[in-house]
C-alpha cells in the first residue's frame, strides 16, 4: 500500500473499512484531498451502491472510473449544499400562471374577435392549466425518480417568460450525481415519458375543441405551425377533416399540447445536461457524449429553433459529470426502452413556424450523411 500527499482526514480508517467491506482493495493512497483505491468486485454495481450508501452516512461520496483494465474509486467529501427555499418555487410557479394565462388570453382574443369563442378568460385559464399540467407532470416524473434513486433534488422551478407561450419551461436541480448509469438514464427518461402521458389526452381534448375553418377565413395574426406526427395521427384517428381547403384552428388546450410536444422534443435532444443528454451519456458514455451533443444542436437548428440551438452548442462544450459509478453497464431493458423514447421524440418533433416538412427532411438527410462520414 502506498500513500502520497497530506493525510486525508481522521476518517480515512473508517472510509477504508467501508470500501473493504464490499470491494477487494489492491492499492490505496491519498491524493489531492481524496482517498483513492484500486479495487475489484464480483458484482461491481451492487457493491458500489452499498459503498455509496454507507459513505453517505459518513459524509463522503465515491466516484468509480475505469483505468485500463482496473477500477479506480475516488472518495471525496460530500458537497455542502445550501437548503432549498420552497418560497422561490412557489413564487415562480405563481408568476408562470400569470404569464401563461396572459398568453392564453391573447390567443383567445383572436378567436373571440372572429366569433369562434365567446370567453377569452376561459381560453386563458384552459391554456395555462393544460400547459402547466404537462410541464408539471414532466418535472414530477424527474422528482419521483430522483427520490426513488436517493438523488437529492429540488422542487420544480417554473420559468415565467413573456412570449406567445408564456414560459421557458421548468427544471429541477439535482444536488448530487446519479449513483450509476441506470439511475442517470431513469432520471433523464422519467420526465419526457410523464410529460408525454399528460400531453396525449390534452391533445385529444384540445383537438376535439378546435375549429375547422376555410383557408380564406384564417384570422390575421394566427401563427402557422407544422403539426407534429402525433397531431397528424390523432386527427386521422379522430376523423377530424384537415384537407380540401380547410385548416384546423387550434383551441388553447390543443396549442398547450403542441407546446408540450415542443418541450419534449427539445428536452430529448442528446445535448449536455438536457434529459436526452442524460440518456445519451448513460447509453454511450463520456467519449461519445460531446459529439452527440453537437449533433443534437444541429438537429435543433434544422428544426428552426435557432435560439435554443445556440444554447445547445454552448452546453455541448460543458463536460457532463456523469454518474458516480461510470463503470457498470446499463441494463438491457433500458437500452430497449431508449428506442421507445426515441419514438416519442419523433412523434413530438415540432418544427418552428415556417419550417416545411420537405425542407426538414432534406436537412436531416444532409445531417445523416455528415454523421456517416464522420464515423
Amino acid at each position: 500500500m502506498s500513500f502520497g500527499g497530506a493525510p486525508f482526514s481522521p476518517d480515512y480508517g473508517e472510509i477504508r473499512r467501508i470500501v473493504e467491506a464490499y470491494f477487494h482493495i489492491e492499492d490505496a493512497w491519498v491524493e489531492e484531498g481524496s482517498a483513492r483505491f484500486l479495487v475489484s468486485s464480483a458484482d461491481v454495481k451492487e457493491s458500489f451502491l452499498k459503498t455509496e450508501r454507507d459513505l453517505a452516512g459518513l459524509g463522503y461520496m465515491p466516484f468509480l472510473r475505469s483505468r485500463g483494465d482496473r477500477l479506480l474509486m475516488v472518495v471525496v467529501p460530500r458537497p455542502s449544499l445550501p437548503p432549498s427555499k420552497p418560497i422561490w418555487n412557489l413564487l415562480l410557479f405563481l408568476l408562470t400562471i400569470g404569464t401563461t394565462a396572459y398568453a392564453g388570453y391573447e390567443m383567445s382574443l383572436v378567436l373571440v374577435r372572429h366569433g369562434l369563442s365567446l370567453n377569452p378568460i376561459q381560453g386563458a385559464l384552459s391554456f395555462s392549466a393544460a400547459l402547466l399540467s404537462i410541464l408539471g407532470l414532466h418535472e414530477l416524473g424527474h422528482k419521483f425518480i430522483a427520490n426513488r434513486r436517493g438523488v437529492e433534488s429540488t422542487l420544480p422551478y417554473f420559468i415565467p417568460f413573456p412570449s406567445f407561450i408564456g414560459t421557458f419551461g421548468a427544471i429541477i436541480r439535482t444536488k448530487v450525481p446519479a449513483p450509476n448509469r441506470d439511475a442517470l438514464f431513469d432520471l433523464g427518461a422519467a420526465g419526457p415519458i410523464a410529460g408525454f402521458l399528460a400531453l396525449v389526452p390534452a391533445a385529444a381534448i384540445g383537438l376535439k375543441l378546435s375549429y375547422i375553418v376555410e383557408v380564406s377565413q384564417i384570422p390575421p395574426g394566427t401563427i402557422p405551425i407544422s403539426p407534429p406526427l402525433i397531431f397528424r395521427l390523432m386527427t386521422h384517428l379522430m376523423g377530424i377533416p384537415s384537407e380540401g381547403g380547410t385548416v384546423i384552428l387550434l383551441h388553447p388546450v390543443a396549442f398547450a399540447s403542441w407546446v408540450g410536444m415542443l418541450v419534449t422534443t427539445l428536452n430529448l435532444m442528446p445535448v449536455g445536461m438536457l434529459d436526452g443528454g442524460h440518456i445519451a451519456r448513460a447509453i454511450f458514455g463520456e467519449r461519445s457524449h460531446r459529439a452527440l451533443s453537437i449533433f443534437g444542436a444541429l438537429v435543433t437548428l434544422a428544426l428552426g429553433w435557432w435560439f435554443m440551438a445556440i444554447f445547445m452548442i454552448y452546453f455541448s462544450f460543458v463536460k457532463h459529470i456523469g454518474p458516480l459509478d461510470d463503470v457498470s453497464e446499463l441494463t438491457v431493458w433500458r437500452k430497449i426502452l431508449s428506442l421507445l423514447i426515441a419514438g416519442i421524440a419523433l412523434l413530438c418533433m415540432a418544427p418552428a413556424p415556417g419550417v416545411s416538412i420537405q425542407w426538414l427532411l432534406k436537412a436531416f438527410e444532409r445531417l445523416f450523411k455528415l454523421a456517416t462520414l464522420s464515423i
